[in-house]
């Protein structure tokens, strides 16, 4: 009897090939496949394929709820962005796979954990390390980094391809779409095959979870996001009506009937609304935590409007000392995340802090989605540090003086003052 092993399993061209592969060196394999929201097949087909692939046992676990609560919410609590743009749907679901499949591993007495991650992505790193963090007596089998397997598949995915077609194993990848995609709830990417040239321009067939943004609706659809300590709960239509203010007519909005309630539902109603209006498409190359660079096409659509309704609620109810120091921490918490810490203690202490901040961040967002474009338009919150009468340019209230300011002016301009004096003209005038 071969030694067990736990394959975190896709039913995608890699991880099948991966499964079958194993079985033929006499690996009792048990394909995992976690449900944290990918549109796959029916999940029975594809234990049925990791049957036919190979399989002793599949087991399909759904932490959707997990994800998005555990995950997804301190990287959005700290509005996490790798080199400014990337939003990480990749990233944050790889230490949670890890963390069932070493469940699963525990559970079936197995003594290896696998992966189909290549040796020179990132997935590789954040499986690996997350698996040592967790269970550090499992061995790790990564077939990618392993020499007869590399001179089995020598030309990569069109090896693979070959592979699964002489053995008449069932994948999704074909040779007319040679891309490798990854997708969850979060997002769906895309890399490899024709992206691999930065210059191309992404072909229009991997618009597979939502509308390319020049061919979304020509009506805006707007809606109002309902947030309880940073937590979207609640989403309800927009409903306007006129009022006069300041001899002006305006629109003002209510919040209307109920469309999606919980934070699962919400996330979902507003992932159908983005992709719809062709919001969440980013191309970038970024710079891989093995040292190359890569080229990726990201669709978030959901993630992409959260992100900025909640920076936007943040500036309502947030000190604007702890906003600077949210977003002097975030490329430091975006990093580790994107290079596999999550289970290393320096991240879960900027998980810690930014769950602090968001004891105040209730309220409403109403968002505009318009060909790609998200606009926020109004915000409000029972904790709203905004006030009017203090803001306002007519007149003056008790908690500012305008006279102050000459002094508060003078004190901060005493650096200024002595460069001048000291070196005879302001720098480089």
């Amino acid at each position: 009897m071969g030694k067990k092993v736990v394959l975190a399993y896709s039913g995608g061209l890699d991880t099948t090939v991966i499964l079958h592969w194993l079985a033929q060196r006499g690996y009792e394999v048990i394909a995992y496949l976690l449900d944290i929201g990918q549109q796959v097949d029916d999940l029975e087909e594809i234990g049925r394929r990791a049957h036919e692939a190979g399989a002793i046992d599949y087991i399909a676990i759904d932490a959707r709820e997990e994800f998005l609560r555990d995950f997804f919410l301190p990287c959005l609590w700290g509005n996490c962005q790798y080199e400014g743009r990337y939003l990480l749907g990749t990233s944050i679901a790889r230490p949670l796979i890890a963390k069932h499949q070493v469940d699963v591993a525990h559970r079936y007495g197995a003594h290896a954990v696998a992966h189909g991650a290549t040796g020179k992505g990132n997935d590789q790193v954040r499986f690996e390390l997350s698996y040592q963090a967790l269970d550090d007596t499992l061995e790790i089998i990564s077939p990618w980094k392993d020499p007869e397997f590399i001179a089995a598949f020598p030309h990569g995915r069109r090896s693979m391809l070959e592979y699964a077609a002489r053995h008449e194993l069932k994948v999704k990848a074909s040779a007319e779409k040679p891309w490798s995609c990854d997708d969850n709830l979060l997002h769906i990417s895309y890399e490899a095959g024709v992206l691999e040239d930065p210059w191309l321009s992404a072909p229009r067939e991997i618009f597979e979870r939502m509308v390319h943004p020049t061919d979304a609706p020509d009506a805006v659809t707007r809606f109002i996001i309902h947030w309880d300590k940073g937590m979207p709960v609640r989403v309800t239509e927009a409903v306007a009506r006129e009022e006069v203010r300041n001899g002006l007519r305006v629109q003002v909005y209510d919040a209307g009937r109920t469309l999606a309630e919980g934070l699962l539902d919400t996330f979902l109603y507003i992932e159908r609304e983005a992709a719809r209006n062709g919001v969440g498409a980013l191309g970038m190359v970024e710079t891989r935590y093995v040292g190359m660079k890569s080229r990726g096409e990201y669709h978030a659509p959901a993630h992409t409007v959260l992100l900025a309704a909640h920076r936007d609620l943040e500036g309502l109810t947030l000190p604007g000392s702890v906003i600077l120091e949210k977003d002097r921490r975030m490329p430091d918490f975006a990093a580790l995340v994107y290079n596999g810490y999550w289970y290393d203690p320096v991240c879960k202490a900027h998980r810690d802090f930014v769950r602090s901040t968001q004891s105040v961040v209730t309220g409403e967002t109403r968002v505009a989605l318009y060909k790609g474009n998200v606009i926020v338009e109004g915000r409000r919150s029972p904790n709203a540090l905004y006030l009017a009468d203090l803001a306002t340019m007519d007149g003056e209230g008790e908690l500012y003086r305008q006279e102050d300011a000459r002094g508060f002016i003078r004190i901060h301009g005493v650096p200024l003052r002595v460069w001048r004096r000291v070196h005879g003209r302001a720098v480089d005038a």
